[in-house]
């Protein structure tokens, strides 16, 4: 890396320049509307129906909660959400597949929010430096 002209910017594999805090914002607003739980025994029954045929060409041999938390394949998931534009949902909501007590939420555009903020990110956030550990990540 010494040899090639200009600054030797190197990063090892995951992690992001102490500068990726100073160029972004923690956002939070609350979303108005109805969002699909697809983690729900309701969901989970409706999408092993619908979703059967996708199911069998992925050799996915049962659509459970499990394969929905699952990284892939995300052909299901997104067919999940899918489902949840058709029946006119305003997104999805399902909790993370690193533990339940975190919530995720997609929201569809176009979307409404209320009560929006935004602050900055410390790098020394004790919550930030949490989030990176469980994704094997750090700042450095």
């Amino acid at each position: 890396m010494n040899e090639i002209e200009g600054k030797n910017d190197f990063l090892p594999l995951g992690t992001a320049p102490r500068e990726w805090c100073d160029e972004r914002l923690l956002g939070f607003a609350h979303a108005d509307g109805d969002y699909a739980d697809i983690y729900a025994s309701g969901w989970i029954l409706l999408l092993r129906h619908r979703l059967a045929g996708e199911c069998v060409r992925l050799g996915v041999s049962d659509l459970d909660a499990s394969v929905l938390q699952q990284h892939a394949p995300r052909r299901i998931t997104q067919l999940a959400s899918l489902e949840a534009r058709r029946r006119n949902f305003e997104g999805v909501y399902y909790r993370s597949r690193f533990g339940h007590d975190l919530e995720n939420w997609a929201l569809f555009e176009p979307f409404r929010i209320s009560n929006a903020a935004a602050e900055a990110i410390a790098a020394d956030d004790a919550t930030f430096l949490e989030a990176l550990q469980m994704l094997g990540l750090r700042v450095g």
